[in-house]
């Protein structure tokens, strides 16, 4: 799934996030807005990507960064690059999301099993932040979403998010889609460390996380965290206590909004609403991992 993308600017209508996660080879130049992992690394894993597309809606609650943007971990990294962000995740959920992750039926039997319960555990790590997860392996339970397969997702993807977004429904997640080959030698199976840990940074952005600075979370574009930080953690309850759809733009007076008005952009003052999302009308706006 791509990476690298802006946050979630200002917008309210339809918008469609894609996210893909990428694997490149060691030593190799990955692309400038790629999220891809090595599998020869372990503690490398993948990431993802968000094209999108979006209409124009009705415009959300702003508030100034400084006062929504105090310890809340990355969530507002990504006003260091864009005028405004805006914040899309579950609406008025409390229940236990249950997805399911199948096999992949066209690998072998104890592949395709490893690789399933790699995917199960990378999901669940999310499990209870904020929402209870329950990934149904047998298909015995109706999901709000199902894990899909399939040996190579192009290019150098090895997993991609894919979601939608309105102010009526918050933030709805089709699918996840896991690639069980390298894209580079097909004839080699990702390591189950390395769909483990893509699984997690994408169900990251199925609840609605951005990408993290810090090669230290599971949110860092390039898969160099094992399991989830304190400021993934931090990060997930911040954004649950704001509500969907809020828009976040740096204060005229703050650092930010100091250092815009210097290079000629304006700040939450004196701007007009965004009308879009930066990945309206056909700019892909990817997030990817990149190997080190």
């Amino acid at each position: 799934m791509p990476r690298r993308v802006s946050a979630v600017t200002a917008i309210a209508g339809v918008l469609v996030a894609v996210g893909a996660v990428g694997l490149l080879r060691r030593g190799a130049e990955p692309p400038s807005d790629s999220n891809a992992c090595p599998e020869e690394a372990p503690e490398c894993a993948p990431a993802e990507a968000r094209p999108t597309e979006t209409t124009v809606g009705p415009l959300r609650t702003t508030l100034s960064a400084d006062d929504a943007c105090r310890n809340v971990g990355y969530l507002c990294d990504d006003l260091a690059v864009n005028q405004r962000i805006q914040l899309m995740r579950w609406k008025d959920f409390s229940g236990t999301i249950v997805v399911h992750v199948p096999r992949p039926e066209f690998e072998p039997v104890g592949v395709a099993t490893r690789l399933q319960q790699a995917a199960s555990r990378g999901l669940r790590a999310w499990n209870g932040q904020p929402f209870e997860i329950i990934t149904d392996l047998g298909g015995n339970r109706a999901p709000h979403f199902s894990v899909s397969w399939t040996q190579g997702l192009g290019g150098a993807q090895i997993g991609v998010a894919r979601t939608q977004w309105s102010p009526a429904t918050g933030l709805v997640v089709n699918s996840i889609e896991l690639a069980t080959r390298s894209p580079f030698d097909p004839s080699r199976v990702v390591d189950p460390q390395s769909v483990r840990l893509t699984a997690a940074h994408e169900m990251g952005h199925a609840l609605g996380l951005p990408h993290s600075a810090s090669p230290n979370d599971v949110m860092y574009p390039t898969n160099t965290a094992t399991s989830l930080s304190a400021q993934d953690y931090r990060t997930m309850e911040s954004l649950y206590r704001l509500p969907d759809g809020t828009q976040i733009a740096p204060s005229a007076e703050g650092p930010l909004g100091k250092a815009l008005r210097e290079s000629g952009s304006p700040t939450a003052r004196d701007s007009a609403p965004a009308e879009a999302h930066p990945g309206a009308q056909g700019d892909p706006s990817p997030r990817r991992r990149e190997a080190k």
